[in-house]
Formats: structure tokens, C-alpha cells, sequence
């Protein structure tokens, strides 16, 4: 039975697969094309675990959930590149205008991201533009120290938080399609950026769709609340580059206002959704066993939850 990280994950590859089977001229960045041959790669390799090794399926064993919880979050973060060709083809509108509109309206007729542009400075942008970089290091500093100290069931909260997170957010750029601020309010910025590498790396490898909402926020703010219940010294030193990642989003022209609230209302969302889940999901599990065995055996067997990550709080 599959986890519920390749639950989420799965019908964005399907959609993904049948996309570029369809119309294989769809795939023509770099990027899109080195994620979908990694993500083939993963794909075989589960799949000839899931045939051929007969603990694959054993939610016991430490070793074989952390190989497919690690094989879930690369999928979903494998995900993003396609996105670029996927979504125009699905969807080819663009919102950006949508968005701005809905910025106005927050602050009175104003564009907020005009506003701040007085403040950009050089050694300001590199700095966010670094912390903006080093989004990844909370959440591998989180997992990393919860996984040394066998504390599994706040780790697969982790884990599905992100994925969750993350396969939320793109349904969002599917429906809401924009590129962000620095496009679409681009006539109106009098201040430049810079040539920093850093932004000139992002737009270079940035998919065009990913505005709304952010997840640079999402999971950022999804990481710091588990950080605060699951390791409070662990928040407090990396507080500071949880913050400038926010920062980051708008100072760097990536993301709209409404961008950032979606993002911090997904996060409060998952974060409440993602407990309850993984709570219930040994049990749907045991009762999929049973009803596959023909009902047969002790049926309060079939609501027993099975050793799991989550049983060791």
C-alpha cells in the first residue's frame, strides 16, 4: 500500500507523464528535462524495491520508511521543474494582474512591493538573495537531528508537511497561474536590483507559474512551527534566517503580498491537517488488509493500528 507522501505525489507525475506522452515538444528547458529523467530513475527504483525486496512494504523497519520517505520528498521536489511546460499546458493564462489588483486593494490603492523599493541596496540584496538560497537548511537541520534521535513520528510530520505543502502549492499554480512581481510590475519598479548572480540564478531557473502561492513561505513557515514544537533551541538559531527568507520573498520581487498570505494560511492549515493524518492513515491501512483478506481473522485486528512511526511519541 502506498504512503501518503506518494498518495499526493502521485497524480502530479500521472498528469506529468501523460503531458509530456501527449506532446513530447512541451519539454524543452533543461531543467525540466534533467528532473524528469531523475524522476524515471526514482520511479524504477521504487518500483523494483516494491516487486523484488520483500520488506519494502514493512512499516516496521526504520530503513525502509526513511528510503521511501526520502524517495517521496525527491518526487514532489522534482515536480517543480516540469511545471514550467505542465501548467502552460493545462492552464496558459497568467494572473499577475489579478494579483497586483489584490495587493492594491490590501493597502488602499497602493502597490506595497513600490513602497519598499527604497530600500534596495546591494549588499542587502545579496544578503537576502543568500538566505532566500539557503531555504533548505531549517528543514534538513529539523529532520537531520529528529532522525539521530529516533524521533520518527515528528519526522513523518515533517516530511508530509513539506510534501503536502508542496503538492497544495502547485495545484495553486495550476489554478493561479503567475509569474510574480518582478514581471508583472516590472514597468513599474524605478529601482534596480543589481546584477546579483544570485536573482540572475533565479530567473534563470525560475518556471514562470510559481507565484501564488509562496512556498518559500509556506514551507518556511511550515519548518518553523515544527521546529518550535519539536526543538525550541534549534528555533532560536535559525530564527533569524526563517525571517529573512520572508523578507526575502517580497524584497527580491518573487512573490505579491496575497502571495505570502496564502502561503502562511496554507502552513497554518497543513500544520493542523498533517498530525490527524498521519494518525489515521495506519488505521485505513489495517482496515485496506482486511478487507483484502475477505474480512477473515480477528476483526479487531483490522482497527489495530500497526507499529508506526507515529506510535512512538
Amino acid at each position: 500500500m502506498l504512503d501518503l507522501k506518494e498518495v499526493f505525489v502521485l497524480p502530479f507525475l500521472v498528469l506529468l507523464i501523460a503531458l509530456a506522452a501527449h506532446d513530447p515538444s512541451l519539454v524543452v528547458h533543461e531543467d525540466s528535462r534533467t528532473a524528469l529523467a531523475v524522476s524515471a530513475v526514482v520511479i524504477v527504483v521504487w518500483c523494483a524495491a516494491a516487486l523484488w525486496c520483500p520488506g519494502w512494504h514493512d512499516t516496521t523497519s526504520r530503513r525502509v520508511r526513511c528510503g521511501r520517505d526520502l524517495a517521496g520528498v525527491a518526487l514532489c521536489l522534482l515536480l517543480y521543474p516540469s511545471l514550467r511546460w505542465a501548467v502552460p499546458a493545462v492552464h496558459p493564462a497568467r494572473y499577475d494582474a489579478v494579483l497586483a489588483r489584490a495587493d492594491r486593494w490590501l493597502f488602499g490603492g497602493r502597490d506595497p512591493l513600490l513602497l519598499i523599493e527604497h530600500l534596495v541596496h546591494p549588499e542587502l540584496t545579496a544578503m537576502l538573495g543568500l538566505a532566500y538560497f539557503c531555504a533548505w537548511v531549517p528543514p534538513v537541520a529539523l529532520g537531520l537531528l529528529l532522525y539521530v534521535r529516533h524521533r520518527d513520528g515528528e519526522l513523518s510530520d515533517l516530511l508530509l508537511g513539506l510534501v503536502l505543502v508542496h503538492c497544495v502549492g502547485f495545484l495553486g499554480y495550476f489554478l493561479v497561474p503567475a509569474v510574480g512581481p518582478w514581471y508583472g510590475l516590472a514597468d513599474q519598479f524605478r529601482v534596480s536590483l543589481s546584477d546579483n548572480w544570485l536573482v540572475a540564478h533565479y530567473l534563470a531557473h525560475n518556471n514562470n507559474v510559481d507565484a501564488f502561492p509562496s512556498l518559500h513561505i509556506a514551507a518556511t513557515a511550515l519548518v518553523g512551527v515544527f521546529t518550535w514544537r519539536d526543538c525550541r533551541p534549534l528555533f532560536w538559531l535559525t530564527l533569524p534566517l526563517l525571517l529573512a527568507i520572508g523578507v526575502a520573498t517580497m524584497y527580491l520581487r518573487w512573490h505579491y503580498v496575497v502571495d505570502v498570505l496564502a502561503g502562511l494560511l496554507l502552513a497554518a492549515a497543513v500544520r493542523l491537517l498533517v498530525p490527524r493524518l498521519n494518525a489515521a492513515w495506519p488505521r485505513l491501512r489495517a482496515r485496506a488488509r482486511y478487507e483484502r483478506a475477505g474480512g477473515t481473522g480477528n476483526r479487531c485486528g483490522a482497527d489495530a493500528v500497526s507499529p508506526s512511526p507515529q506510535n512512538s511519541r
